[in-house]
């Protein structure tokens, strides 16, 4: 009779055990999975509480910690169709801005399901955001997105000021961050007016140094990795504009250089302390 009772409960414990796998599996195997082509995306789709369902990314993607982590697919500019196969994705995350565009026309011909994302204006973000959780997380509210929109929105009406400015994207040469960009755009929200013209469609343009000259800005950016930069620029502000000061400001570029929340977050301090 023990020997009965045992098995009995033998066997009612090793069903449970297989009815708890099944279910550990099922919802494993109901996550999206997701390759993202680009570090802003990477980050993004982590502060939308998403991040352990990305299961490739681009080369630098690097932020927040766990990111470092994920397989990589490549470089931004140059991703691998192969990798990206090899972790069977059920939809890649494209950045237009980023992604080369033979690369959607090589995954579709593929029919890998290629879900774009174009992020050139802080609505933007917001809108795609949202997007992006209701295509692949069936999520119609999001408690992260409706705080970084009431901080974004309180931070305005503290800070806004009106002040031109232009964004120093790349010391030598020259290049900088024209004004159909996600970075000029934020900053025009909280007052800011970039003087590279409108007419000039390209992210990172070159201007002479005799239009530079005959257009101060009140405030130069700079998008850097260190402090030294933020040197190195304000020589050329002395050297452009000898008779004025231009006041420089660093924006580190591990904080501003993607597209995602953490931009929103970090500026209106900078911006508190240094206009």
């Amino acid at each position: 009779m023990p020997s009965v009772k045992l098995t009995a409960v033998f066997q009612l414990l090793s069903r449970l055990a297989i009815a708890l796998w099944v279910g550990f599996c099922a919802q494993g195997f109901s996550q999206t999975r997701i390759v993202s082509t680009s570090p802003s995306l990477t980050e993004l789709i982590f502060q939308l509480g998403h991040g352990n369902q990305i299961v490739g990314t681009s080369q630098h993607s690097d932020y927040p910690e766990a990111a470092k982590a994920i397989p990589r697919i490549g470089t931004l500019l140059l991703p691998s169709v192969e990798k990206i196969l090899y972790f069977h994705p059920d939809s890649v995350l494209v950045d237009m801005e980023s992604t080369p565009k033979n690369l959607v026309t090589q995954l579709e011909k593929l029919k890998i399901n290629c879900f774009k994302i174009t992020i050139q204006t802080v609505s933007d973000l917001f809108e795609q955001s949202q997007k992006i959780l209701t295509h692949f997380f069936n999520e119609n509210h999001n408690d992260q997105i409706l705080n970084f929109s009431r901080h974004f929105t309180d931070n305005k009406l503290q800070i806004k000021k009106n002040f031109s400015f232009i964004i120093l994207a790349w010391p030598n040469p020259m290049y900088f961050i024209g004004r159909h960009t996600f970075l000029s755009d934020l900053l025009t929200q909280f007052g800011g007016s970039n003087l590279i013209s409108p007419k000039i469609t390209a992210s990172y343009p070159q201007v002479s140094e005799e239009w530079l000259i005959k257009n101060r800005p009140e405030i130069l950016f700079i998008l850097g990795d260190n402090e030294e930069q933020k040197i190195q620029t304000e020589r050329v502000s002395r050297r452009l504009w000898p008779q004025h000061k231009t006041k420089v400001i660093f924006l580190p570029s591990d904080k501003f250089a993607r597209t995602s929340f953490t931009a929103l977050e970090f500026l209106p301090d900078i911006l508190k302390r240094e206009l």
